[in-house]
């Protein structure tokens, strides 16, 4: 049974009518159209039948456009939200500027770069001309801010798409860039759960793991999630990253070989996300 008032409370806030769009459309949708709105798949070009295909017999319920030239990727969104019986979520890497869905779009800096400066006010600036610039083409989620903690120079996907390797300034400037891009009609999706940026692998290719104690976890990337749910992060992207000191502490009879990494994990989706930081928004994985 679906409590449809948790809508009602952050991130979403949603008005009684707005509620009630939801009760409706939920209700008249077929078991598979359901199914398919699970999906969230990838677009590099404006092919009629691909995208036709995404939405007239997948159903999806949304597409991360790669980066395009800005006509192909107006091409693409129109497509899309024109076949689509219920409004598309819209999606790209909005890390460093609009250049992560158009071409043409403006590339402020890596992460990095926006922290090396010292001034928080840049990350604001980088949320809203990602905001901005993906409205302008019809995207309307960003894959971002990315909250890991370059622990670990030698990963192969965070380095300098983190804000560095000082917590206190990942969640500082993660904290401008959420507000200012949701300010701006643009959910964000807070990555990559658990965190990375321990690890010496990439995630999406191999299971990665995420080594620190409870205690440990607690007081820098839990305190960067809670913090950021609690200001109104409306999307968690999560990764095939371990977190084995908690999937421990919160399933005791587990063992080695049963810890999953959290895009499978019971665990740390439900007990840790969902219930002890209290996240009531929508999960994602990475890709699979």
């Amino acid at each position: 049974m679906i409590d449809f008032d948790k809508f009602k409370t952050n991130p979403f806030y949603l008005r009684d009518k707005d509620v009630e769009w939801v009760r409706d459309t939920l209700g008249k949708m077929t078991t598979e159209e359901k199914t398919g709105q699970l999906f969230f798949l990838i677009a590099y070009e404006p092919d009629k039948e691909y995208l036709e295909k995404l939405t007239e017999d997948i159903r999806a319920g949304g597409v991360m456009c790669r980066v395009m030239s800005r006509e192909n990727v107006i091409k693409t969104v129109s497509s899309l939200q024109k076949a689509s019986k219920i409004p598309m979520l819209i999606a790209a890497n909005l890390e460093a500027g609009g250049n992560g869905i158009c071409s043409d779009g403006t590339k402020v800096g890596s992460q990095m770069m926006i922290a090396a400066t010292g001034k928080k006010e840049y990350a604001a600036a980088l949320g809203a001309i990602c905001a901005d610039e993906g409205l302008a083409v019809g995207a309307n989620y960003a894959f971002a801010p990315i909250v890991d903690i370059d622990y670990n120079f030698r990963n192969p996907i965070t380095n300098t798409r983190t804000f560095g390797s000082d917590f206190e300034t990942v969640l500082g400037c993660a904290s401008e860039y959420l507000r200012e891009c949701q300010k701006r009609g643009v959910a964000c999706s807070i990555k990559h759960f658990p965190g990375d940026g321990r690890d010496e692998r990439d995630q999406h290719l191999c299971t990665t793991v995420n080594d620190l104690s409870v205690g440990d976890w607690d007081k820098t990337y839990g305190k960067i999630y809670k913090t950021l749910i609690d200001e109104g992060a409306k999307t968690v992207m999560v990764g095939h990253i371990m977190q084995p000191a908690y999937s421990k502490l919160l399933s005791p009879s587990i063992t080695d070989e049963e810890v999953l990494p959290a895009s499978l994990s019971e665990e740390l989706l439900n007990g840790l996300l969902r219930e002890k930081l209290g996240f009531n928004g929508l999960i994602i994985t990475d890709a699979t």
